[in-house]
Protein backbone atom coordinates (compact mmCIF):
# COMPACT_ATOMS: atom_id res chain seq x y z
CA UNK A 1 0.00 0.00 0.00
CA UNK A 2 1.39 3.15 -0.88
CA UNK A 3 1.49 6.15 1.44
CA UNK A 4 -1.69 8.05 -0.10
CA UNK A 5 -3.61 4.55 0.51
CA UNK A 6 -3.04 4.62 4.15
CA UNK A 7 -4.24 7.99 4.83
CA UNK A 8 -7.30 7.48 2.84
CA UNK A 9 -7.78 3.98 5.10
CA UNK A 10 -7.57 6.71 8.19
CA UNK A 11 -10.00 8.66 6.27
CA UNK A 12 -12.34 6.15 5.91
CA UNK A 13 -11.98 3.38 8.92
CA UNK A 14 -10.78 5.89 11.41
CA UNK A 15 -14.41 6.29 13.41
CA UNK A 16 -13.75 1.73 13.70
CA UNK A 17 -9.81 3.17 15.56
CA UNK A 18 -11.26 5.54 17.35
CA UNK A 19 -14.24 3.15 18.64
CA UNK A 20 -11.91 0.87 19.23
CA UNK A 21 -9.84 2.77 21.78
CA UNK A 22 -12.75 4.08 23.37
CA UNK A 23 -13.58 0.61 24.22
CA UNK A 24 -10.52 -0.59 24.99
CA UNK A 25 -9.47 2.43 27.29
CA UNK A 26 -12.77 2.03 29.28
CA UNK A 27 -12.63 -1.86 29.33
CA UNK A 28 -9.14 -1.57 31.71
CA UNK A 29 -10.70 1.44 33.61
CA UNK A 30 -13.73 -0.74 34.72
CA UNK A 31 -10.87 -3.84 35.29
CA UNK A 32 -8.85 -0.88 37.49
CA UNK A 33 -12.09 -0.20 39.33
CA UNK A 34 -12.88 -3.66 39.87
CA UNK A 35 -9.90 -4.62 41.16
CA UNK A 36 -9.30 -4.12 45.59
CA UNK A 37 -7.04 -1.40 45.83
CA UNK A 38 -3.36 -2.14 47.78
CA UNK A 39 -1.81 -0.01 49.04
CA UNK A 40 2.24 0.34 50.27
CA UNK A 41 4.11 1.32 53.17
CA UNK A 42 8.00 1.69 52.93
CA UNK A 43 10.34 1.96 55.65
CA UNK A 44 14.27 2.38 55.49
CA UNK A 45 16.72 0.50 58.35
CA UNK A 46 20.10 2.46 58.48
CA UNK A 47 23.33 -0.21 58.43
CA UNK A 48 26.53 1.25 59.31
CA UNK A 49 29.63 0.16 61.09
CA UNK A 50 31.14 0.60 64.42
CA UNK A 51 34.02 2.50 62.94
CA UNK A 52 35.01 3.95 59.33
CA UNK A 53 37.10 1.42 57.55
CA UNK A 54 37.12 0.35 54.08
CA UNK A 55 37.27 -3.59 54.93
CA UNK A 56 34.16 -3.67 57.47
CA UNK A 57 32.34 -1.50 54.98
CA UNK A 58 32.74 -4.05 52.33
CA UNK A 59 31.95 -6.77 54.59
CA UNK A 60 28.84 -5.23 55.94
CA UNK A 61 27.26 -4.68 52.12
CA UNK A 62 27.29 -8.50 51.69
CA UNK A 63 25.98 -9.08 55.72
CA UNK A 64 23.04 -7.19 54.11
CA UNK A 65 21.52 -9.25 51.82
CA UNK A 66 21.71 -11.89 54.51
CA UNK A 67 19.67 -9.01 56.75
CA UNK A 68 17.11 -8.79 54.40
CA UNK A 69 16.59 -12.55 54.12
CA UNK A 70 16.07 -12.66 58.27
CA UNK A 71 13.77 -9.67 57.46
CA UNK A 72 11.55 -11.86 55.22
CA UNK A 73 12.13 -14.82 57.33
CA UNK A 74 9.01 -16.45 58.76
CA UNK A 75 10.05 -16.29 62.31
CA UNK A 76 10.07 -12.47 61.99
CA UNK A 77 6.99 -12.64 60.23
CA UNK A 78 5.47 -14.71 63.34
CA UNK A 79 6.78 -12.42 65.95
CA UNK A 80 5.53 -9.60 63.90
CA UNK A 81 1.64 -11.36 63.78
CA UNK A 82 1.81 -12.11 67.32
CA UNK A 83 2.93 -8.64 68.17
CA UNK A 84 -0.01 -7.13 66.24
CA UNK A 85 -2.69 -9.75 66.38
CA UNK A 86 -3.10 -9.91 62.61
CA UNK A 87 -5.09 -12.26 60.95
CA UNK A 88 -3.51 -13.97 58.75
CA UNK A 89 -0.42 -16.53 58.59
CA UNK A 90 3.31 -15.76 57.73
CA UNK A 91 3.28 -17.00 54.72
CA UNK A 92 0.88 -14.56 53.87
CA UNK A 93 2.95 -11.57 55.67
CA UNK A 94 5.94 -12.97 53.46
CA UNK A 95 3.96 -12.84 50.08
CA UNK A 96 3.17 -9.27 50.88
CA UNK A 97 6.40 -7.92 51.81
CA UNK A 98 9.34 -6.66 50.04
CA UNK A 99 13.26 -6.17 51.13
CA UNK A 100 16.03 -4.74 49.70
CA UNK A 101 19.29 -4.56 50.31
CA UNK A 102 20.96 -0.62 48.85
CA UNK A 103 23.93 -1.41 49.52
CA UNK A 104 25.47 2.17 48.07
CA UNK A 105 23.44 3.81 50.41
CA UNK A 106 23.77 1.45 53.42
CA UNK A 107 19.86 1.13 53.58
CA UNK A 108 17.75 -1.73 53.91
CA UNK A 109 13.82 -0.77 52.27
CA UNK A 110 11.49 -2.40 53.63
CA UNK A 111 7.95 -2.49 51.42
CA UNK A 112 4.71 -3.90 53.06
CA UNK A 113 1.35 -4.15 50.97
CA UNK A 114 -1.79 -4.28 52.11
CA UNK A 115 -5.08 -3.43 51.38
CA UNK A 116 -5.34 -1.18 54.61
CA UNK A 117 -3.07 1.72 54.17
CA UNK A 118 -2.83 1.59 58.28
CA UNK A 119 -2.28 -1.82 58.63
CA UNK A 120 0.76 -1.69 55.93
CA UNK A 121 2.08 1.37 57.91
CA UNK A 122 1.80 -0.95 61.40
CA UNK A 123 3.07 -4.30 59.73
CA UNK A 124 5.96 -2.22 57.96
CA UNK A 125 7.08 -0.74 61.56
CA UNK A 126 6.61 -3.86 63.88
CA UNK A 127 8.59 -5.68 60.56
CA UNK A 128 11.72 -2.74 61.10
CA UNK A 129 10.79 -2.73 64.89
CA UNK A 130 11.57 -6.56 65.82
CA UNK A 131 14.91 -6.44 63.60
CA UNK A 132 16.92 -3.55 65.09
CA UNK A 133 15.18 -5.27 68.53
CA UNK A 134 17.57 -8.29 67.30
CA UNK A 135 20.58 -7.38 65.82
CA UNK A 136 21.27 -4.79 68.97
CA UNK A 137 20.50 -7.44 71.09
CA UNK A 138 23.09 -9.66 69.46
CA UNK A 139 25.94 -6.66 68.91
CA UNK A 140 26.00 -6.49 72.38
CA UNK A 141 28.74 -9.36 72.44
CA UNK A 142 30.49 -8.13 70.16
CA UNK A 143 33.52 -5.67 70.17
CA UNK A 144 31.98 -1.61 70.00
CA UNK A 145 34.70 -1.92 66.73
CA UNK A 146 33.51 -4.84 65.08
CA UNK A 147 29.44 -3.90 66.09
CA UNK A 148 27.41 -3.46 63.16
CA UNK A 149 24.41 -1.22 64.40
CA UNK A 150 21.13 -0.90 62.59
CA UNK A 151 18.47 1.95 63.23
CA UNK A 152 15.28 2.96 62.01
CA UNK A 153 15.66 5.99 59.48
CA UNK A 154 12.23 7.18 59.35
CA UNK A 155 8.46 6.37 61.03
CA UNK A 156 6.49 4.43 58.38
CA UNK A 157 3.65 6.59 57.29
CA UNK A 158 0.08 4.92 56.17
CA UNK A 159 0.25 3.08 52.33
CA UNK A 160 -0.15 5.15 49.72
CA UNK A 161 -1.82 3.39 46.66
CA UNK A 162 0.10 1.01 44.81
CA UNK A 163 -2.10 -0.39 43.05
CA UNK A 164 -4.55 -0.59 40.60
CA UNK A 165 -2.57 2.73 38.55
CA UNK A 166 -5.36 4.10 36.65
CA UNK A 167 -2.67 5.96 34.29
CA UNK A 168 -0.72 3.40 32.77
CA UNK A 169 -3.89 0.94 33.12
CA UNK A 170 -5.25 3.93 30.60
CA UNK A 171 -2.41 3.74 28.62
CA UNK A 172 -2.04 0.41 28.33
CA UNK A 173 -5.85 0.21 26.78
CA UNK A 174 -5.44 3.21 24.59
CA UNK A 175 -1.93 0.82 22.87
CA UNK A 176 -4.21 -2.31 22.76
CA UNK A 177 -7.51 -0.63 20.75
CA UNK A 178 -5.71 1.34 18.70
CA UNK A 179 -3.55 -1.88 17.89
CA UNK A 180 -7.00 -3.68 17.57
CA UNK A 181 -8.44 -0.99 15.44
CA UNK A 182 -5.32 -0.81 12.75
CA UNK A 183 -5.87 -4.66 12.78
CA UNK A 184 -9.28 -4.68 12.17
CA UNK A 185 -9.47 -1.52 9.48
CA UNK A 186 -6.62 -3.76 7.47
CA UNK A 187 -8.81 -6.58 7.58
CA UNK A 188 -11.56 -5.15 6.18
CA UNK A 189 -9.75 -3.41 3.51
CA UNK A 190 -7.92 -6.25 2.57
CA UNK A 191 -11.40 -8.35 2.42
CA UNK A 192 -12.59 -5.52 -0.07
CA UNK A 193 -9.70 -5.20 -1.51
CA UNK A 194 -10.76 -7.49 -5.33
CA UNK A 195 -13.96 -4.59 -4.93
CA UNK A 196 -13.92 -2.55 -8.17
CA UNK A 197 -15.60 0.64 -7.08
CA UNK A 198 -14.05 3.66 -8.43
CA UNK A 199 -12.07 4.56 -11.20
CA UNK A 200 -8.73 4.58 -9.28
CA UNK A 201 -9.60 0.71 -8.48
CA UNK A 202 -10.06 -0.34 -12.26
CA UNK A 203 -6.92 1.17 -13.07
CA UNK A 204 -5.07 -0.48 -10.32
CA UNK A 205 -6.10 -3.70 -11.31
CA UNK A 206 -6.23 -3.52 -15.18
CA UNK A 207 -3.04 -1.39 -14.86
CA UNK A 208 -4.19 1.03 -17.66
CA UNK A 209 -5.62 4.49 -17.96
CA UNK A 210 -9.01 5.25 -17.48
CA UNK A 211 -10.48 7.00 -20.78
CA UNK A 212 -14.41 7.20 -19.46
CA UNK A 213 -17.01 6.40 -17.25
CA UNK A 214 -20.82 5.46 -18.50
CA UNK A 215 -22.61 7.49 -15.86
CA UNK A 216 -25.12 6.16 -13.91
CA UNK A 217 -29.18 6.92 -15.39
CA UNK A 218 -30.92 8.36 -12.54
CA UNK A 219 -34.32 6.22 -11.75
CA UNK A 220 -37.35 7.15 -13.44
CA UNK A 221 -34.90 9.23 -16.33
CA UNK A 222 -36.71 7.31 -19.20
CA UNK A 223 -40.12 7.31 -18.65
CA UNK A 224 -41.43 10.22 -20.30
CA UNK A 225 -39.48 9.43 -23.41
CA UNK A 226 -42.10 8.56 -26.04
CA UNK A 227 -42.80 4.86 -27.32
CA UNK A 228 -41.34 4.90 -31.27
Amino acid sequence: MELKDYFRLLVKRGWIIVLAVIIATAGALLAARLQTPVYRSTIYLNVWPGRLEWGLQQTIKGIMRNYAGIIRSRQTAEQVIARLGLAMSPDELKANMKVSSIESDFLIQIDVDHADPLIARDIAQATAEIFVEQITAKMLDQDKRDRVEVGIRDYALPGTLHRPKWKINALAGAMLGLLAGLLISLTLEWLQSDTIRTGEDVERHVGVSLVGVVPIAPPGAGAGRPRS
